[in-house]
């Protein structure tokens, strides 16, 4: 018999039911029970025409699982968004509720289905408190409600609001984010009356005001945005300086681990930043590194660069505390510099004269050689030495003699040259001339030889090709090399099929010509008119323009016959960033940067 009990502990027959069970039973599951109810259970032993002993047990069965995990999301102004992580069982739904804290009844309640796990509740009062309650519906029944407290966010102003490092047409504005913001108005306001504002994300807490005028006082508000609602205002005041920046900035002597910088004097300034860092071609190479420099200071050697690792620089006005507009520039180091006709300028049974050019900036010269056979000798040279004698050499063996410039800790490209005993040597080969992307050579005919073979390849690696000319030949021209590239070429002279000892010379091929001239004229308050000169066997010219707080670019390709393009929609008083590069094909020549501001005319090209 299965017997529910009255709160009092009393038994009530009238909701008592029956089970029947087998002789054979000795457990059994009992269902359709109510939760958190207490029941008497008992058993009989039933025999042919008689009811035996009994046994009775007191049970209470478990309540309906409650909603776990509730608690608010997110407070709004006006809002709670609420979250829960629903139970196991079968759901109706759930009923979500605000009871009223002073009378019956409920200021929100809503029946939910069973298959959400958030809820909004808006309409509410900004800056209150609220006890939110929801519970599980079941087939069964309701489970016990779980609540939590939200609070209603308050209409605030933004706090810590710094308007600072005033130039001479920026400011910058910086704030506390505001909890709940959807996002904020900043306006700017001069004494002359004009007015100008934006509106930005709730992930802004700092913008750079541009387009200012000179020596003018400003009011800057702002106030915090909570979707359709406005916030109450902050206010700043701030003067933009009146001194100018700096207009001119160059790179010079450059080599490979130091470049000069130089710049006009900036009437006013109490100092100077310079900031330089590899570009993203060439991050990891060096870290970025900045210095601050004393108003008299105009020029500053960078030392300890990276070889062959191309820079941007950016120098800063300081007046006081505050930083003026950038200026920026790009250079590129050398690489470390390889030898340069390296070759062999005599020879006995017993020794080989070695000779090369000198290298800029090398602190001396490491030479090595050995036989296939045997182990490197190794000899240190002073850079002022551009001569050597190898003695005491193997007779009728074959040398490989190698030599790279040394630069302090660092070593350049290593160049090799073999030297066979018994071969005619190759005499006065050189480079006589340069192009884009070509090498003419010359050489003194060696006699004996039926030929000639003509040896190159990329010094960074590479295919190496070769041809093979006639005895009668003293010059050759190798055609179709990349610009802006260094070679490593061999000459050795042929007897039939056998090849001589080669004499190694290295050249680099001329850079593609850039774009000279690049101006911008005819600027207005949103356009300008960007001209340049022609650069001869261009097949066109890649075009672009940024605004330097941006990464978003834009770009035209113009053809061959273009010397000028206007660009229209420009936001006045902001500065531009342009570029353009001649094509040749599918390759792309030189670059050549501007900075314009639109609102008077003044560029500068930088190299």
């Amino acid at each position: 018999l299965v017997t529910p009990l009255s709160s009092e502990g009393q038994l009530l027959p009238v909701q008592q039911r029956q089970m029947d069970l087998k002789a054979d039973v000795s457990t059994a599951m009992v269902t359709e029970l109510s939760p958190k109810t207490d029941y008497s259970l008992t058993v009989y032993a039933m025999y042919p025409g008689l009811i035996g002993d009994s046994a009775t047990i007191k049970v209470k069965t478990t309540p309906l699982p409650e909603v776990s995990n509730f608690r608010v999301i997110e407070e709004g102004l006006f809002s709670l968004r609420l979250g829960w992580t629903p139970p196991q069982g079968k759901l109706n739904g759930f009923k979500i509720f605000i009871p009223r804290s002073n009378r019956p009844g409920f200021i929100y309640e809503q029946l939910l289905p069973r298959d959400i796990s958030s809820h909004v509740i808006d309409s509410l009062e900004e800056d209150k408190k609220y006890t939110v309650s929801i519970y599980a519906v079941y087939p069964e029944g309701p489970s016990k409600p779980v609540s939590v407290v939200g609070k209603t966010l308050k209409l605030v102003p933004v706090h810590q609001f710094l308007v600072q490092n005033a130039t001479t047409d920026t400011v910058q504005a910086r704030w506390a984010s505001v909890k709940g913001a959807t996002g904020y108005r900043l306006t700017w306001a001069s004494t002359e009356g004009h007015i100008e504002n934006i509106n930005l994300g709730d992930n802004f807490n700092f913008y750079m005001i541009q387009g200012l005028h000179t020596g003018s006082e400003y009011t800057i508000t702002i106030n915090p945005i909570f979707g359709d609602i406005e916030g109450p205002i902050t206010t700043a005041k701030i003067k933009t300086l009146e001194s100018s920046s700096v207009q001119t900035l160059k790179v010079s002597a450059v080599s490979t681990s130091t470049a000069v910088v130089s710049w006009n004097s900036v009437p006013g300034a109490t100092g100077y930043r310079l900031a330089w860092r590899p570009t993203p071609e060439f991050v990891g190479r060096d870290r970025p590194r900045q210095l601050a420099l004393n108003t008299s200071t105009t020029q500053y050697q960078l030392k300890n660069v990276a070889h062959d690792t191309e820079y941007v620089l950016t120098l800063y006005v300081l007046f006081g505390a505050a930083v003026g507009p950038g200026i920026a520039a790009t250079f590129r180091t050398s690489p470390l510099g390889y030898v340069s006709n390296f070759k062999v300028t005599s020879y006995t049974s017993t020794t080989i004269d070695v000779a090369w050019s000198p290298i800029v900036g090398a602190t001396e010269y490491k030479l090595s050689w050995k036989t296939d056979n045997s182990k490197p000798q190794v000899q240190y040279l002073d850079r002022s030495i551009l001569f050597h004698r190898l003695k005491d050499l193997n007779p009728r063996s074959t040398y490989t003699v190698t030599i790279c410039a040394v630069y302090g800790n660092s070593e350049g490209p290593e160049i090799s040259l073999s030297h066979d005993f018994e071969f005619i040597m190759m005499r006065e080969v050189k480079v006589e001339d340069i192009g884009v992307n070509s090498f003419t050579l010359s050489w003194k005919k060696a006699p004996g030889a039926s030929g000639y073979k003509i040896s190159w390849i990329p010094f960074l690696g590479g295919d190496e090709k070769s041809h093979v000319v006639s005895a009668d030949f003293a010059s050759y021209t190798i055609r179709n090399l990349r610009e802006s590239s260094a070679y490593k070429i061999q000459v050795s002279s042929m007897v039939g099929s056998r090849e001589g000892s080669a004499v190694l010379v290295t050249a680099r091929t001329l850079d593609l010509p850039k774009v000279e001239g690049f101006v911008a004229l005819n600027t207005t308050d949103n356009s300008t008119v960007l001209n340049w000169t022609r650069v001869a066997g261009a097949s066109g010219y890649r075009l672009s323009w940024r605004h330097i707080s941006v990464f978003d670019t834009k770009t035209e390709i113009l053809g061959p016959g273009f010397t000028y393009y206007k660009i229209s929609d420009l936001l006045y008083g902001r500065t531009y960033l342009f570029t353009i590069r001649p094509l040749y094909g599918e390759v792309e020549g030189p670059i050549s940067t501007m900075y314009q501001r639109i609102c008077k005319t003044l560029s500068k090209l930088f190299d």
